[in-house]
This record gives C-alpha cells, structure tokens and sequence, in this order.
C-alpha cells in the first residue's frame, strides 16, 4: 500500500529551524527532508533542504566577519543608522565595514611596529590576560604631525582586530550652538556604545583643549567635560582610538583617559626608502635612487614622500624616456619645493657635473651610484668629478 502524503506542519519546520540555531548537524537534519520526499511531501522536503542552505550559508557569513575581540553589542554594517547633527543633518560619523580597511599599515620603525603588534596581541591572546586578571588595552591615542600616517595606522589596527570602524572627526561635531555640540557628542557615543565596533575619534584636538587656557568660556569647558564622561563610559564597552596633530592642545585628563599613547614621528632614512619602495610599484627604483631620493627627503613624512614619488612615476610615463633620474629629480622637486630643505634645493638646482660633486661632497655617494642616479657609466662620472 503507497504511504500516506505527509504535510508537516509549520511547527515541524520551526523544530528543524531550532535544531539548526543549536548547532545540530545539518546532516541529521537533512535526513528529515529525505524522509518526507520518499513519503510523498516534496514541499515540505524542499523548505528543509532551503533552511539548511541557509543555515550554513548563514555560519559561513558569520565565521568570516568574526571579531577577534569579543564586544557586547549589535552588528555594525553600512546600513546602520547614523546619528546627525540636528541643526545640519549631516551624519556625526561615518562607517568602514572591515573588508573596507587598509591590509597595510603605515612604515614605521621597528621598535615602534613592535609596540604596536603586541598591543594587536593583547587582544589576540586576551583570554590568557583575563585569566589572571589583567584586561588588554582598550583606549589608545596616535599623536604627530600631519601626514605620518596616525589614521591609516588606526584603520589598520582595526583590520588586524577584524573590527569595523566608526570615524568621527570632532571637528565636525562642533556647532554655533554648544548645546548642539554636547548633543553630537552624546549621540556619538551612545550609538558607538551599542555596536561591536572600534571607534576612532580625528581631530581629536578640536574639543579637548585645555580646560585652563583663560580664552575657553565655561560652556566650552562643560564640553570638554561631557567628552571625558562619555570616554569614562565607553571603557567598559569599547575600544576607541583618538589622532590628533597637536597633542600640546589636549586636556591633561583626556591623556589620562587613554591607556596607551603613541606618537608617530616623521620616518627616519631606512622608513623612508621603504615607503619609496611601496609607493614606486609598478616601478622600481634602484638601490642608489631610492637612496639619494630618502635623502633629499629629510624631514618629509610618508605622506609627503608619497606625493614625490607620484610624481616621479609620472615623469616616467609622460616624459623624455632619455632623461636620467638626476634630471628628473630636479624637474619634480621644483614643484614640491615646500618638502625639501633649502639646501636639497639649492644642490638639485646646479648642472649635472656640478650636482655628481655635490652628491659626493655632502652625500658620500660613490662613482657606482652616480651612474645609476645620471645614467652614465663611472668612467664618465670620475671625469666629471675630477
């Protein structure tokens, strides 16, 4: 005799729904759906095996957006309402999701790259940490001048914690109307408080100046004031990082709030010919160009090292294909004159024999890497220069 049709009921389907959401093997599951196919249900068959698909594609989902640090609080994606600024609408902040962020940090010297790593580590191995009573870091501020990369280190970290990021820059946040200000600041916060995020707060300096400069009114004050509260706050629920270029503005008390604080100095000769190397690709300078260009660029930070070598690879491209790197070194360092020393600028502008002296005299380059900077081999060069 043929079975009967089975038509499961809407509770069956939510008990197979419930198993799944325990971590029961879908497996087993599915062997549900094949019974009720053989018994005539292809329907009911068909919503198990749907629920299934979804169910793993779900955990799948899940397992590659898993954050390293483990934060109470809601998903935050891009679709995420952001708070805004009531009198201008414009939203406070802005959302990165973590596919999004730099796999790249900034170059940075190898005592401070391995501070930085062992502050990623805390939070990689914070379950050792929490096992003898000992939380890792949570707050952390990036000072120094513009352009040293403090917001691409922030980004970065955030990546490495497999966290999205908030980005508020506080100067944004300032209104005509103070009021308006302590609003933006509170509404920051508390939508930052209720998501799994990291939170980077730029521009740090625009509110959190010295409460005793004798300029500040008492408004500003209770401003700044609302801002270390809702810092003391977000301890216990976030991780949040400030950047500010004038660290010499900040409030004692907002330094106090931040257990690590990291200054970002200009990159030294070795930094600088390695961020050479990073921006030059496809190109690829020589040993000795890559050297005299860090050396012309005493004193830039990466950002400023990177808008030179742009501007070397379009010389590259656009050029004469016969110009050696010396003579396209002077042409480019004529239009960013503002990154290079006085004295970079007043040798680059001799003639080419006069230059390969200068080098020499002030560089110690030999006659080997002077034909690889002029194109010339080194019996030309030593005329040159005897």
């Amino acid at each position: 005799m043929k079975p009967p049709k089975l038509h499961p009921s809407t509770s069956f389907v939510q008990l197979c729904k419930f198993a799944l959401g325990k971590a029961a093997d879908p497996q087993l599951v599915l062997l549900s759906a094949d019974e009720l196919e053989k018994a005539g249900d292809t329907d009911g068959a068909r919503a198990i095996r749907d629920l299934v698909g979804t169910s793993m594609h779900s955990k799948s989902d899940a397992t590659t957006v898993k954050s390293v640090v483990q934060l109470s609080g809601d998903e935050l994606t891009r679709t995420s309402r952001i708070p805004v600024d009531r009198e201008t609408s414009a939203p406070v902040a802005s959302i990165t999701v973590v596919k999004s962020l730099p796999t790249e940090g900034p170059v940075l010297s190898p005592k401070l790259a391995a501070g930085i790593e062992s502050w990623v580590n805390e939070w990689h191995r914070a379950a050792e940490l929490i096992e003898v009573g000992i939380e890792p870091a949570r707050s952390c501020v990036l000072f120094g001048e513009p352009g040293t990369g403090k917001t691409q280190l922030a980004l970065w970290l955030a990546r490495q914690l497999e966290l999205p990021v908030i980005v508020a820059r506080l100067d944004g946040l300032m209104s005509s109307f103070l009021g308006t200000t302590s609003r933006n600041i509170g509404n920051l916060f508390d939508f930052a408080n209720r998501h799994r995020a990291l939170l980077v707060l730029d521009e740090f300096d625009a509110i959190a100046k010295l409460r005793d400069d004798p300029n500040e009114v008492g408004e500003i004050k209770r401003v700044v004031n609302t801002l270390l509260q809702k810092l003391d706050e977000r301890a216990e629920r976030g991780l949040t990082i400030g950047i500010t270029n004038h660290p010499q503005l900040l409030d004692p008390a907002v330094w106090r709030r931040f257990e690590l604080q990291i200054e970002l100095p200009k990159p030294e000769l070795g930094a600088r010919v390695e961020i050479i190397g990073r921006y030059a690709e496809p190109l690829k300078f020589g040993d000795a160009q890559s050297k005299l260009l860090a050396v012309i660029l005493e004193g830039a930070s990466g950002a400023e090292i990177q808008d030179v070598v742009k501007s070397l690879k379009k010389s590259w491209i656009l050029d004469s294909p016969t110009l050696s790197f010396a003579e396209r070194l002077q042409t480019v360092i004529s239009i960013h004159a503002a990154r290079v020393s006085s004295e970079a600028t007043g040798i680059l502008n001799m003639p080419l024999r006069e230059l390969a002296r200068a080098f020499i005299e002030r560089y110690a380059f030999n006659t080997v890497e002077l034909g690889e900077v002029f194109g010339v081999n080194r019996t030309t060069i030593s005329r040159w220069v005897s």
